[in-house]
């Protein structure tokens, strides 16, 4: 047999397996060379693992490869996590200071709570005893007799000049003097301007004699006396104002309400814009004014 033909026929194969064995080796460097890259890299879950191993002074453990069954965990997981944890740490802090808030309303500067609860007692039944009083007073007029009974009172114009003029809510004069308190009285109202009148509001409630309940006004050209406030006690005769002279409205004295500025007539619905423009005189208007007349002093006109 020809060795060279043999060899001929031999070397193709020899050739064939040679370059098999080659990629052969190449596939096993390759796979060495990914297995060793993944080594290097490293799955992100085990770096964690073994940094925090490694924090705690715990051994790592040897790297076992890549598996292939873990779920390996986003960064957009991750960063969700941290997310949440801030709001977290958030909410705490706003807890943290509503407890704070509370501990601190509870502390040892505030009073006691049965003193506090004493006081918030004392400072609730003087706002009833306030308000019974200011109810008192807005329905007292409800029960004033308006009765024309001299005894006990004084004529209001006893230490004045005057001229009588109309009668509406009130009696109107014009003149000069004083004029004094009816009766026994308290002061309820004194507003030496913005009173809702054309100058001065002055008023009184009566505490004795056939009215004793009822109230008084002296409105309009007057001054209140000096150093008078309200709250004080008058006695019948005592001055109450002094009327100014040649003032353009004069002066109106009547039965008052003890609701702010308003006469008994306005609030008893007995006199009107309209009644004033026409000069119709109030019920209340005339019965003060016969009380005048019945004390001595000059009563009023009806002129609508």
């Amino acid at each position: 047999m020809d060795s060279r033909h043999d060899g001929a026929r031999v070397g193709p194969w020899r050739d064939i397996g040679r370059s098999h064995a080659r990629r052969e080796a190449n596939r096993s460097q390759e796979i060495d060379s990914w297995e060793e890259l993944d080594r290097w890299h490293g799955d992100p879950w085990q770096e964690s693992l073994e940094r925090s191993r490694a924090r705690r002074g715990k051994p790592p453990h040897a790297p076992t490869g890549i598996d292939r069954s873990r779920p390996r965990r986003s960064t957009g997981k991750r960063l969700r996590t941290r997310i949440l944890s801030a709001k977290t740490i958030a909410g705490l802090a706003v807890a943290a200071a509503i407890v704070a808030t509370v501990l601190a309303s509870n502390g040892p500067d505030e009073s006691p709570p049965p003193a506090r609860a004493a006081s918030q007692h004392s400072a609730a039944a003087r706002v009833t005893t306030t308000s019974r009083t200011h109810h008192a007073r807005r329905a007292a007029w409800r029960n004033c007799p308006l009765a024309i009974a001299p005894t006990g009172y004084v004529n209001p114009l006893e230490q004045a000049i005057v001229n009588p003029e109309r009668i509406d809510q009130g009696v109107d004069y014009a003149g000069v003097g004083k004029v004094v308190a009816i009766g026994a009285g308290r002061i309820t109202h004194l507003a030496a301007d913005n009173s809702g009148w054309p100058g001065a509001f002055i008023e009184y409630q009566l505490l004795g004699g056939a009215d004793a309940g009822c109230f008084v006004y002296y409105a309009e050209g007057v001054t209140p006396a000096a150093g008078l406030r309200v709250g004080d006690t008058v006695s019948a005769g005592q001055p109450i104002a002094t009327i100014i002279p040649v003032y353009p409205t004069g002066i109106e004295i009547g039965w008052g309400a003890g609701v702010a500025t308003k006469a008994y007539a306005r609030v008893a619905k007995q006199w009107t814009d309209t009644d004033d423009e026409d000069n119709i005189a109030s019920a209340a208007g005339k019965n003060f004014s016969a009380l005048i007349a019945a004390l001595g002093g000059p009563p009023g006109k009806r002129e609508g």
